[in-house]
């Protein structure tokens, strides 16, 4: 048999916490109505502690119930209140108004349903981004496309279909196709034909170039400015220079083939 302080902590604090629900109070407002801690009231909710009988029947009146509805005694247990729910906020407006008033509210609310911004279901549309990393290609930066060092910005409509990511272009070596503080969309890791423009890491340098290879192999990255040959880059095979391509240049026309003055 179970202890019997041990069964009517158990009983109380089941009694008391369905009482509490139903009358929509916390442990805050007993503690406050009892004139003890907030932690005492989380004992008797818990079973590890019983209030002195005083303080059981201040609760049974607060209630409105006999002291066995609270400890579950040999008394009848009076039923607990039954639980209203709380009236919603339009149903308070509604019924405060006159019948002009009331008849005026119906109206305005099926003008509001009919609204697509109003409507229940009418979702809010999540804003698709696209990473913008902020390495500037060609700039000299000493970090890869690959890390934290983006942010997130909207994939508007001028986002190209495909597009990964984008990078900002810094230097004139791409003109007049990609002016200098150009964004650039990206397709990561695209099938790349040559002369077309792609991102690429070389040597710890992030680059927006066309590129080709020659007959020995020799890879060439290329301005496709005419006046800038001088920022090409050349990697023979057997250089042990490191470069890794990142993906493809989405542009809206295709580049010519550089020719240098």
């Amino acid at each position: 048999m179970p202890d019997p302080l041990t069964y009517d902590r158990r009983i109380f604090a089941d009694n008391l916490m369905r009482l509490m629900k139903a009358h929509h109070e916390k442990q805050v407002d007993i503690a406050r109505l009892l004139g003890v801690s907030k932690s005492t009231v989380s004992g008797y909710c818990a079973a590890t502690q019983m209030p002195r009988m005083d303080k059981i029947e201040q609760l049974a009146h607060h209630f409105g119930v006999s002291r066995a509805e609270l400890i579950g005694g040999d008394e009848p247990a009076a039923p607990a209140p039954a639980e209203v729910p709380a009236p919603s906020p339009a149903q308070e407006i509604y019924d405060s108004l006159n019948r002009d008033g009331q008849a005026e509210f119906l109206r305005y609310g099926r003008y509001l349903t009919r609204q697509k911004e109003y409507q229940a279901d009418a979702r809010p549309v999540k804003l698709e981004t696209i990473k913008h990393f902020l390495v500037p290609a060609a700039a000299g930066y000493a970090s890869p496309i690959e890390g934290e060092d983006y942010e997130e910005i909207p994939r508007t409509a001028e986002v190209p279909d495909g597009a990964d990511f984008c990078i900002t272009v810094r230097g004139d070596s791409m003109e007049p196709f990609i002016p200098d503080g150009s964004l650039v969309y990206v397709k990561r890791n695209a099938p790349l034909q040559e002369f077309e423009p792609g991102i690429f890491f070389v040597d710890g340098d992030v680059y927006c170039k066309q590129w080709c290879t020659d007959y020995a192999g020799t890879l060439h990255l290329l301005s496709a400015n005419p006046l800038r040959q001088d920022a090409n880059l050349v990697i023979p095979r057997d250089s042990g220079r490191v470069c890794v391509y990142f993906g493809k240049v989405l542009m809206s026309r295709h580049l010519p083939r550089p020719e240098y003055r």
